[in-house]
C-alpha cells in the first residue's frame, strides 16, 4: 500500500456546478477498471453527487464497483498504482477496498464491494432516490453549498452537517445503517461550540434560498447553542415566524425535503427535527414554526 501524504487529504470544500462532462468521465473510467480487475468485476455504477443532474458538487468521480470476491482486490494494488490510483484499504468501511486518484489533484474514488454488501444497496438507492425527486436533490445541493460556504477550510464539519441529510434518505428508502437504526436519542451538555454558530447560518442561509416562494416575516438561531459561552445540548434551534398556520402544506414539503420530519402537532407547536432515530444517528436540527 502507498504511504499517503497528510497533506494530499482533501480539506478544502470546492464545489462545482453541474458538469456534463462528468457521466462522460465515468465511462471512461469504467473502461479501464474492467482492465484491471478482469472477470472479477460485475457491475460498475456511477454514484456520488456526480451521478445526479443538476446538483452542485466536488468534482470527483465517484465510482462503485462490485465484484465476485474482495480478497483478491489487494494483490492488484500494484496494477491500480500503475493507472495512478493510491490504494486506501477499507479506509474505515468494513468489506470495502477504496482508491482515489491522483497525487496532486483528486479526480475519482473508486469504492469496491463485494457482491451482497449492503453497502451496494445504499449507494445506488440514494443516488436514485436524489434523481427520481428533484425538490430533495435542489435541497441537498443548497445544503452542501451553504454548508461549503461556511466550512471552507473543514471539510469534516461540512461532512458532518450533511449527515443527517444523507442518513433521512437511506431511511426513505430502506437501506439505512444497523448504527442508525438502533441509536439512541441520548445528548449531554457540552461547553459552548463555535461550530454550532456556523452549522445555523449554513441551514438558515438554506432554508431562505429554498423558502424564496414562501414568505415568513423572520428565520433566526435560537436556544442556548446561539449564545456565546452557554453550555448545550448540541442541537441547533431555528426559529421561523409566518404569516399564517392555516395552509402548512408547503412548509411541510418544503422541510421534508430537507431532511426534517414533522413531530406530532398534537404536542405543541409545530416542530420539524432533522436526525432523530431512526431517520438519523442522532439530532443535530430543530425548526419552530409558528405565526
Amino acid at each position: 500500500m502507498s504511504i499517503i501524504d497528510p497533506s494530499e487529504k482533501i480539506r478544502k470544500v470546492e464545489l462545482s456546478p453541474p458538469d456534463p462532462t462528468w457521466p462522460h468521465c465515468f465511462n471512461e473510467t469504467v473502461s479501464e477498471i474492467k482492465v484491471i480487475l478482469q472477470d472479477n468485476c460485475l457491475e460498475v455504477h456511477h454514484i456520488g453527487s456526480t451521478a445526479i443532474s443538476g446538483i452542485y458538487a466536488k468534482p470527483i468521480i465517484d465510482v462503485l464497483v462490485v465484484v465476485k470476491n474482495i480478497k483478491s482486490i489487494d494483490s492488484l494494488n500494484s496494477a491500480f498504482e500503475a493507472h495512478g490510483y493510491i490504494c486506501m484499504g477499507e479506509y474505515g468501511i468494513t468489506g470495502r477496498r477504496f482508491y482515489w486518484k491522483s497525487r496532486t489533484s483528486r479526480t475519482h474514488n473508486i469504492h469496491v464491494f463485494e457482491k451482497g454488501s449492503p453497502e451496494i444497496n445504499r449507494h445506488i438507492a440514494f443516488r436514485d432516490f436524489m434523481r427520481e425527486h428533484k425538490n430533495h436533490a435542489k435541497a441537498y445541493s443548497t445544503i452542501k453549498r451553504c454548508l461549503a460556504k461556511v466550512f471552507t477550510e473543514d471539510i469534516e464539519n461540512y461532512v458532518d452537517g450533511k449527515a443527517s441529510f444523507v442518513q433521512m434518505i437511506d431511511y426513505k428508502t430502506g437501506t439505512a445503517r444497523n448504527k442508525q437504526l438502533k441509536a439512541k436519542d441520548n445528548f449531554s451538555v457540552q461547553a459552548h461550540d463555535p461550530i454550532w454558530t456556523k452549522l445555523a447560518q449554513a441551514e438558515i442561509n438554506a432554508f431562505t434560498i429554498l423558502a424564496s416562494d414562501l414568505p415568513f416575516k423572520s428565520i433566526e438561531h435560537t436556544g442556548s447553542t446561539s449564545t456565546p459561552g452557554q453550555s448545550s445540548e448540541p442541537i441547533i434551534e431555528v426559529s421561523i415566524s409566518i404569516s399564517s398556520l392555516k395552509n402548512t402544506e408547503p412548509w411541510i414539503a418544503l422541510l421534508d425535503s430537507m431532511g426534517y420530519t414533522l413531530k406530532d402537532p398534537t404536542e405543541g407547536p409545530l416542530c420539524f427535527i432533522k436526525g432523530m432515530p431512526p431517520h438519523g444517528e442522532k439530532r443535530t436540527h430543530i425548526i419552530y414554526l409558528s405565526e
